[in-house]
């Protein structure tokens, strides 16, 4: 054991109790125990040899604390004697700078060479998990970044939820992808998303195509000629056909089996509304195709009304005449009537 102690010594040949020094007086380590003779000097090292070698610093002046440092086959260990406890250990064939500090205080853990920008480096080729936190009992645990505008938080719940975002009150939420935004929240929960998203205004939800959810909770799809080209109108045999060719039904969704609803089957619909992949349906695309037929039924309709109006029109006329006849025939009759 080597006790760290202030005295002094004077010169050593092979070894020397007192000190470790050659040719000067400095301060030096009091030796207690058995140390093996070298030969020895103020820019050599000390080497300690054993089964366990060990460095002990007895701090018995105020408040008492003992450490020790030592290493062995297992590895190099800083160990507070008075708890019991080893805050430091590296273990055997560890690689090159597992842990590095660099002369500004950046860490690095797996590199020399830490990114200009960050103050923690942490690389790693062996494994998936780059950083690992765990806590032993079931309390929440998280990761948090700060700076005097706003925190950021990112961790898991109390109940094992994750938990990831602005924790400051007025503060939103900005997603990156390829190394641009994609996707914007505001403290209020209004979400944009898109390549790039727009700002976000009055709407619930809005994609950079200009298709939102409003406030009130309806869902608008963009429909700008803007957006579109090959604009041409259906005809109204296309439409005709394709209503008639659609087949409603009732249904349930496998993974919501408690509710009940009606509509198409993607499969199932004539080419006009059907997608590329035939796995969903546009509503917009029943919408035009039934707006076209009732089009065309109003069509028929009102020209079934003015025939009905001309009709009601000559009924009218006619009706008329036969009052005039009527009338005619009264006044004959009376007169024959005075005649006879």
């Amino acid at each position: 054991m080597l006790i760290v102690s202030n005295q002094i010594g004077r010169k050593c040949d092979g070894w020397y109790w007192m000190g470790l020094s050659r040719c000067m007086r400095w301060a030096v380590a009091i030796l207690v125990g058995t140390l093996s003779a070298f030969d020895c000097s103020a820019a050599e090292t000390l080497l300690l040899q054993g089964a366990t070698p060990q460095l002990t610093f007895d701090d018995n002046d105020g408040t008492l604390q003992t450490w020790d440092v030592f290493g062995d086959d297992q590895g190099f260990d800083v160990v507070d004697a008075l708890t019991n406890t080893n805050p430091f250990h590296i273990s055997p064939q560890a690689p090159d700078f597992a842990f590095y500090v660099a002369s500004d205080g950046a860490i690095g853990i797996g590199t020399d060479t830490i990114d200009e920008n960050s103050w923690v480096d942490i690389r790693s080729s062996f494994y998936a998990n780059g950083l690992l936190a765990v806590r032993g009992d079931s309390g929440p645990h998280y990761l948090r970044v700060e700076n005097s505008a706003g925190i950021f938080r990112s961790g898991v719940q109390g109940n094992g939820d994750a938990q990831f975002g602005a924790l400051t009150a007025g503060k939103g939420l900005n997603l990156l992808a390829g190394g641009t935004t994609k996707f914007l929240m505001n403290s209020t929960g209004q979400i944009a998303f898109g390549s790039p998203p727009p700002a976000i205004t009055n709407r619930a939800l809005v994609h950079t195509s200009g298709a939102h959810l409003t406030l009130g909770g309806v869902w608008t799809s963009v429909s700008s000629r803007a957006a579109k080209q090959d604009i041409e109108p259906i005809t109204s045999a296309q439409a005709r056909d394709a209503v008639r060719a659609l087949q409603p039904v009732g249904f349930r969704y496998k993974n919501e089996l408690d509710e009940r609803y009606v509509g198409f089957i993607a499969e199932d619909v004539p080419e006009l509304v059907a997608t590329h992949d035939r796995k969903g349906l546009a509503p917009m695309d029943i919408t035009a195709v039934l707006t076209k037929v009732v089009q065309d039924q109003d069509k028929l309709l009102e020209k079934e009304r003015d025939r009905n109006d001309r009709l009601e029109t000559t009924v009218d006329r006619q009706q008329q005449l036969i009052d005039s006849l009527s009338q005619r025939l009264a006044d004959l009759e009376q007169k024959s009537e005075r005649v006879e």
